[in-house]
């Protein structure tokens, strides 16, 4: 197990977190209430299979405040908040380390953009990398810090930052899903704008959940029909990630028709799935990240759900009897 896996394995351990709302589901019309000849479903991961909201994020003003927090915790478990407060006595350290994160993402997008890339991504830990060397040329010492290999301290970091600013786990019923799926001769792939820490929280879920019964998220998703947006540079709705998701079913003789997109996005995930020809699913269960956005009444999906118990029953791996 690597020192970042391991790191990430303790912290969870010791801060799991139950759901603290009430889920209310969002009414979404669909085409049809089940689907035939279904050979592979793709999922989308935050706001999909994973309950990525905080009720603190009620309004704009409460979500900095708790972000602002995250940053704040971050600084102070990895001792830079006194090196913050020198490099800018002027504000506080966690809305400096803030603007320095995203004023490094918001450079990394530029040049990307530059480049021709849309939709661009980041690699997270590059941009702790780069806070770190500022901290390092104030004085800041992290081998200090006494966490193993000085060069996953930046990835340590991300997963810390990464899991107090959001909320953390599964929606109910993702792994009963997910297992019935498979147990009904159905790959399962992921296309979801993530970071390297989304692999190492995907097991970490997928054992909380399944009371162990599975060990990697790996049992349950096929390997090569993983796309994560950090590997590539580029994110969601890039069509790159979805051709190379078509090369990879080519392998399987699957078809982009006989293929779902699950997502929680109408202009990200269902859109692009069915414009690429696929069928789509739209995750209705949490209005909170149920995004609609101007696509109401335009862009319909093949199906929805409110309940991860209720998708196996609405995708079928064989075609429908003709009367």
């Amino acid at each position: 197990m690597s020192i970042v896996a391991e790191f990430a394995r303790l912290i969870h351990e010791k801060d799991k977190r139950d759901f603290d709302r009430v889920l209310t589901p969002l009414s979404y019309p669909s085409r049809t209430e089940k689907l035939y000849d279904i050979k592979a479903v793709i999922f989308d991961i935050y706001g999909t299979l994973v309950n990525y909201w905080r009720s603190d994020f009620i309004n704009d003003e409460q979500k900095e405040s708790a972000l602002l927090a995250a940053f704040r915790k971050t600084s102070d478990f990895f001792k830079f908040t006194d090196f913050l407060r020198k490099m800018n006595p002027s504000d506080s350290p966690e809305r400096t380390l803030r603007d320095f994160y995203h004023g490094l993402i918001a450079l990394s997008h530029e040049k990307s953009l530059k480049k021709g890339i849309t939709f661009p991504e980041v690699r997270i830990e590059e941009v702790w990398e780069v806070i770190l060397m500022m901290l390092a040329r104030h004085g800041y010492d992290p081998s200090k810090l006494d966490l193993g290999e000085e060069n996953e301290l930046p990835r340590c970091i991300a997963f810390y930052y990464n899991m107090h600013s959001l909320g953390r786990g599964f929606y109910d019923g993702v792994v009963d899903a997910l297992s019935g799926l498979k147990k009904n001769n159905i790959k399962l792939g992921i296309i979801s704008n993530a970071q390297f820490y989304t692999p190492i929280d995907l097991t970490l879920f997928i054992r909380d959940q399944s009371n162990d019964i599975y060990d990697d998220y790996k049992d349950l998703f096929e390997n090569d029909l993983v796309f994560l947006s950090y590997e590539y540079g580029m994110a969601k709705p890039n069509q790159i990630l979805l051709r190379k998701l078509f090369d990879a079913l080519y392998e399987y003789q699957i078809l982009p028709q006989q293929t779902v997109f699950v997502g929680n996005d109408l202009s990200l995930d269902i859109k692009p799935a069915i414009e690429a020809g696929m069928r789509a699913a739209f995750f209705t269960g949490d209005d909170k990240s149920a995004f609609v956005h101007d696509l109401s009444g335009k862009v319909i999906p093949d199906i929805v759900f409110d309940y991860w118990d209720d998708l196996p029953d609405k995708i079928s791996f064989y075609r429908k009897k003709q009367r």
